[in-house]
């Protein structure tokens, strides 16, 4: 079926073909545009959300390694008799001031190790320690974590300071439960100011991220904007329960693309959404850049297609136009030279074309003229035949002669003149009758007669041998055109000379060719005279009286078959000669 469609697409005319490809190639270049530009903003938010999934995880890995950090802390807190002293005191009175004293020192010295935290509280049911929470906050806290996790330390989530200067602030809390004989004696919570944290130095144009605990609080940790909170912290209090340590949660709207982690270290939700208008915004910039090469596309597309039409399809179909019209008017001569303004090969197509048919006027003179040598080539032809047969004498006078000499010649014991009887009829048996053209073999067997007659004139005087290929014998010929040339043979090459000599009749098959060789080691010729033979076989017409034999047979060649079939001839003086016969193949 697709092939069927592309055959009938070829078949339109080149117009129609020009204005389907250009306003496929058109849409093509919209549709490649738009797709372009929608996976340059599809790559930009991929980008940007690649970067804020890298904060996150980085923010990640400090908050725990943070609250690693603080399990060292614990650990030694542990182990210090000072705290166990702090938390087995029964009432504030017990406290001496060497013990306060101490504590508040080893507490400065751990918020000058670790700057992120902001406070370190001690509590039980007795001591209250801390300087951002108030004596209620603290014992809530207290009770949440020695009721609900047996762990020695785990995070809080955030919480905010009791007091007016830092009521605004959000803290992580970090809590480490002490032990004495196995038995809980008190907590020790750790406050990280969230605004020290390492997340709000790598702050991003396209991305906001928020901590937010197991119970909703949450943290900006790098945007204070109310309304962008609004719009995504309610779909994550909303979506928290989704999301664990394996999990993450993802929501794409119209404004951002939020995802949010939980960090099983610290007991939060590590929240990052991308501002995708922002991301449109920043990727304008890319975006008119490739509007604009699209456009020059676009553009160049146009002034290639409209160059083309201009230059190519527009003349070829005016050159359509005028051989229509010489198909409708059923002419075959131009009255005017084709000129088509168009592309220089559409030029020389048109100049072309005029001469073309300039040549085919003159052609057709040559073609009328040659017609008229050809008629008289043939009546030329037809005289060559006539001068040959009346050569000939009337043969059945002849017939009864020569029944009558061979009867006689038999019953007066003489059987050679038997023979040569018996050959001569055959020999002009076969020249009267029959068609033109015979097999080789018939033209063969003639040849024999007219040999052996030689034989019984001149005894020993020459050998005869023959190499002829049994496929040879197959093949049609002209009739009596070896005959005459063995004769030369004998007549002009064995008879003068005064020694024996061998004849030679041999047949050669190419691809397409019959070559036939006639060979004697007699006297043969002389340069001058071998010249001169070759000068009258390269000659069309027939303008001497001498070598009627050879001239005759190669004139009957080449009117039969065509200038290229012929005699060659080879000879040199005592040496012999060699006369070959190019005939093409025919059955």
């Amino acid at each position: 079926m697709i092939k069927n469609r592309i055959k009938r697409f070829k078949h339109l005319p080149i117009q129609k073909q020009f204005i389907l490809i250009s306003a496929v190639s058109i849409v093509l270049v919209v549709f490649l545009s738009v797709f372009s530009i929608a996976s340059i903003n599809g790559l930009m938010l991929s980008t940007a959300s690649e970067h804020a999934d890298l904060a996150t995880a980085r923010f990640s890995n400090d908050l725990d390694s943070l609250c690693t950090k603080l399990d060292v802390v614990t650990t030694s807190f542990q182990t210090d008799s000072i705290y166990k002293t702090l938390f087995n005191a029964t009432d504030y009175k017990n406290i001496s001031a060497d013990i306060v004293n101490q504590v508040s020192e080893n507490v400065s010295y751990i918020k000058s190790l670790y700057p992120d935290i902001a406070d370190i509280a001690f509590v039980n049911n007795v001591v209250h320690w801390s300087s951002l929470y108030s004596e209620e906050d603290l014992l809530s806290m207290y009770k949440e974590t020695v009721s609900n996790d047996k762990n020695l330390n785990r995070g809080l989530g955030l919480k905010k300071s009791s007091f007016l200067p830092f009521k605004d602030k959000s803290y992580y809390v970090y809590c480490s439960q002490t032990y004495y004989l196995g038995h809980p004696i008190g907590c020790i919570f750790f406050s990280l100011d969230m605004d020290k944290l390492s997340l709000t130095s790598s702050s991003s144009e396209n991305a906001y991220y928020y901590l937010m605990d197991i119970n909703g609080n949450y943290h900006a940790l790098n945007s204070s904007s109310k309304s962008v909170s609004q719009a995504i912290i309610p779909i994550c209090q909303a979506n928290y329960s989704k999301v664990t340590e394996n999990t993450s949660f993802s929501n794409k709207s119209k404004s951002y693309l939020i995802k949010m982690d939980y960090s099983s270290t610290a007991r939060c939700y590590i929240i990052s959404a991308v501002n995708i208008s922002s991301v449109n915004k920043s990727s304008q910039g890319t975006l008119i850049k490739v509007t604009m090469i699209v456009v020059a596309i676009v553009f160049f597309v146009l002034l290639m297609l409209i160059t083309l039409y201009v230059s190519l399809i527009n003349p070829l179909n005016q050159f359509s136009n005028i051989i229509k019209t010489m198909e409708k008017e059923r002419t075959r001569h131009l009255s005017a030279p084709i000129d088509i303004d168009g592309c220089m090969e559409v030029h020389d197509l048109g100049t072309a074309f005029t001469n073309m048919f300039s040549t085919i006027d003159e052609l057709n003179v040559q073609i009328f003229d040659a017609s008229s040598k050809l008629y008289e080539e043939k009546i030329r032809g037809q005289a060559t035949e006539i001068s040959y047969f009346r050569s000939q004498i009337n043969p059945h006078f002849l017939y009864n002669v020569l029944e009558l000499i061979r009867s006689q010649a038999l019953l007066k014991d003489a059987p050679e003149i038997a023979n040569i009887a018996i050959a001569m009829g055959k020999m002009y048996r076969y020249n009267t009758k029959g068609a033109p053209i015979v097999p080789f073999k018939d033209e063969l067997e003639v040849t024999k007669a007219y040999v052996e007659i030689q034989k019984y004139r001149f005894k020993d005087k020459f050998e005869i041998f023959y190499n002829i290929p049994e496929e040879a014998l197959k093949y049609r010929v002209i009739k009596m055109i070896l005959q005459p040339l063995v004769e030369n043979a004998i007549g002009h090459g064995i008879e003068p000379s005064l020694e024996k000599c061998t004849l030679y009749i041999g047949a050669n098959i190419t691809d397409s060719d019959l070559y036939i060789d006639i060979r004697d080691d007699g006297v043969g010729m002389s340069e001058e005279k071998l010249s001169e033979i070759r000068s009258l076989l390269s000659e069309k017409h027939i303008n001497s009286e001498k070598y009627v034999g050879i001239l005759n047979t190669n004139a009957r060649i080449k009117l039969q078959y065509g200038e290229e079939y012929g005699i060659t001839i080879e000879s040199k003086e005592s040496d012999g000669t060699v006369v070959q016969l190019r005939l093409p193949l025919e059955r």
